[in-house]
């Protein structure tokens, strides 16, 4: 499976958040997860907290990422890392179909899948 052929089926919209669908591909032993997120241009995801690392990367699409006031546009190829407990955000997806991959240390905040 290439890093962008996840079915749709895999997908899960989260509640009060219209137009952002996560997939959670996989949890290891040592409670790290992958998720890749699905965005429509226009989402706002708000700022949050963490209670583990991160490491993600722009798939397809462009985001404006937020972290310690410092907003960052960042497009295909992109990484980010975050570390526990750190707040982020908010940020914005600034183009439809938008595909993002995280790498979680442990749980996020927004473990609802």
């Amino acid at each position: 499976m290439s890093q962008l052929d996840v079915p749709s089926s895999s997908f899960v919209e989260l509640p009060n958040m219209r137009g952002l669908r996560i997939a959670r591909l996989g949890r290891q032993e040592d409670g790290r997860t992958l998720e890749v997120i699905d965005a429509v241009r226009g989402v706002v995801i708000p700022a949050l907290t963490h209670p583990s690392a991160e490491h993600g990367r722009v798939l397809t699409g462009r985001i404006r990422f937020m972290q310690d006031g410092i907003v960052t546009d960042l497009g295909p190829g992109d990484r980010w890392e975050v570390r526990a407990n750190k707040s982020q955000g908010p940020h914005l997806v600034l183009e439809n179909d938008t595909r993002v991959a995280i790498l979680r240390d442990g749980r996020s905040a927004l473990d609802v899948v």
